[in-house]
């Protein structure tokens, strides 16, 4: 989907943030509603906040500064009524929906001597709620009762998950409600963090689990050992088996709700089409900085599965060979830059498969598909530009406002959007400073070209290149 702002020259908003603060756990009914009007008596002297969404975690992060008022009615100040795991919605002019849902584990009281006399304010920070799900922790320590039983769940576990055709939201799926089962079989009490997972997210992962693009399933069978003795972590199992350069997963707001958006990468050019986009408009654009850079470079891509027989010493004896039926090369670029391999390295998978007898699930197939995939999409970084776009927030349309995840149509190419940093501070500007990558030209989600003309004058009245 594309989002443009409409707008004929000039555009008028106040901005009016606004923050609902839920401090006894009742998701229907806010405790405590912020908003920018120090004139309107309590609750109502917001200084700032800042929050950030990124495709590199699953938990984003916030904060927000208040005045440390006395609250004469509670005979307490704003310190002592907001205590750290309150939940906080932040609302960017839809007030239906927030832009960002988030815990507060940290709080901080401070005083100082200013022109205007003593200042006390408070700053509250924490991470996306999304953070809850990730964090999530399954103790082994073998000095709990109980906790032997509940070892012997692992093979139970991974016998679930042997199995072809395994999608990337039932992995996710089934990983979650098994850790929560085993907390529960060994008597350890987690009902504190579930009663939050349950009011502000949903218990269900198949309603908070986003998997977008075609690669639905994972690219081999899953055939591991999960846990260790100590403490096990959701998010570390996930990205044991959904590494980075491969699968992409983070957290973001959608329509209100907390998301974890779950995906293969590479993308397909249909995947990257598919992608919403946004067009930067010239009026909301305050500053950007845009480099392209020959600094990360590969020229040659390998994938293989930690244990296997065709593993990365495999791989380098192909590469003497001069074989290429296996790994993939960039022959224009190895000849300026060398040979500069991009490993990618899956653990926990099965480890079997690459005999021409097998008859289900190739191993070297589907690490050549992944080299093939992985040639296209990062061979040619030298080519593209990244940095930092910086627009005003919109409170009037705030559907025009770019997310993570997302595209950015900008300087007549396209770029990945992998952070949007949203702040506000009282008096001023509301701000998103997005961080992109992967800046070229496209065509149905195809790579093209570099972009063109990047050195000429961006024409504000009309965001249009202009050459001087």
């Amino acid at each position: 989907m594309e989002f443009e702002k409409k707008w004929d020259g000039t555009e008028h908003q106040s901005p009016a943030p606004k923050l609902k603060i839920y401090t006894k756990g009742d998701p229907n009914t806010p405790d405590i509603t912020y908003f920018p009007d120090p004139e309107a008596g309590a609750w109502s002297k917001l200084l700032s906040y800042t929050f950030s969404e990124s495709t590199d975690a699953l938990d984003g992060a916030f904060s927000f500064t208040v005045e440390n008022e006395e609250v004469k009615k509670e005979e307490k100040s704003v310190f002592d009524l907001i205590p750290v795991r309150s939940i906080v919605k932040i609302y960017e002019g839809n007030l239906r929906n927030p832009a960002f849902i988030g815990i507060i584990r940290r709080r901080e009281i401070k005083k100082s001597m200013t022109s205007q006399g003593l200042k006390r304010s408070v700053v509250f920070s924490g991470k996306s709620i999304i953070s809850c799900i990730a964090e999530y922790t399954l103790s082994l320590d073998v000095r709990i009762q109980g906790i032997a039983d509940a070892m012997s769940r692992n093979i139970e576990l991974t016998t679930k998950l042997a199995r072809d055709g395994l999608t990337i939201k039932d992995f996710m799926k089934e990983t979650w409600e098994h850790f929560k089962k085993v907390s529960e079989d060994a008597g350890i009490s987690t009902a504190g963090i579930a009663d939050i997972i349950n009011k502000f997210i949903g218990g269900d992962p198949g309603t908070f689990v986003k998997v977008t693009g075609k690669g639905q399933t994972l690219r081999y069978n899953v055939a591991c050992v999960f846990y260790n003795a100590a403490n096990n972590v959701i998010a570390d199992v996930w990205k044991n088996i959904l590494p980075e350069k491969v699968y992409e997963f983070f957290s973001r707001c959608e329509d209100g709700e907390p998301k974890i958006i779950a995906r293969q990468m590479p993308f397909e050019p249909e995947d990257w089409a598919n992608l919403d986009i946004y067009k930067i408009s010239p009026i909301s654009l305050t500053a950007y900085d845009i480099t392209q850079s020959d600094e990360e470079v590969y020229t040659a891509f390998a994938s293989y599965i930690i244990g296997s027989a065709m593993q990365k010493e495999f791989y380098m004896a192909v590469s003497q060979t001069g074989d290429d039926s296996i790994i993939e090369y960039d022959k224009v670029r190895q000849k300026f830059y060398g040979f500069k391999p991009l490993e990618l390295n899956f653990n926990g998978y099965d480890r079997q498969g690459n005999s021409k007898d097998e008859k289900k699930a190739d191993l070297t197939e589907a690490l050549k598909a992944l080299n093939k995939m992985a040639l296209y999409w990062y061979s040619r970084l030298d080519e593209m530009y990244s940095g930092n776009i910086t627009i005003i927030t919109d409170f009037n349309e705030p559907d025009t406002n770019p997310r993570a995840g997302c595209r950015a149509k900008f300087l007549g190419g396209e770029f990945y959007i992998n952070k949007a940093d949203h702040s506000w501070n009282f008096g001023g500007t509301p701000t998103i400073k997005l961080t992109v990558s992967r800046g070229m030209l496209y065509t149905a989600g195809k790579m093209m070209a570099a972009m063109n003309n990047i050195g000429s004058k961006y024409n504000e009245q009309n965001g249009e290149m202009k050459i001087v």
